[in-house]
């Protein structure tokens, strides 16, 4: 994952540069660097997490096919990470 992509994740879920470091647990400096930067294979982990937390509370209305493949991108994303 590049800075850039990072910037395209946060700015996808509406949320700040503030909100962004509050949820990863670190300073904004640090997260501004990120979007600057590589950031750490921590917050690519981070931000699957975060992924499939926010898809919870659609899970019930997927198809379940919808639900393997969403499951399984998130899964070769973590694996090629």
């Amino acid at each position: 994952m590049t800075g850039f992509e990072l910037k395209l994740w946060r700015t996808g879920l509406g949320w700040t540069q503030e909100r962004a470091s509050k949820e990863f647990g670190i300073s904004m400096r640090t997260y501004i660097r990120y979007e600057h930067a590589d950031p750490p294979r921590a917050i690519e982990l981070a931000i699957q997490a975060l992924s499939l937390a926010a898809l919870l509370p659609e899970i019930d209305a997927l198809p379940a096919e919808t639900l393997r493949q969403r499951v399984r991108m998130l899964a070769v994303d973590i694996q090629s990470g």
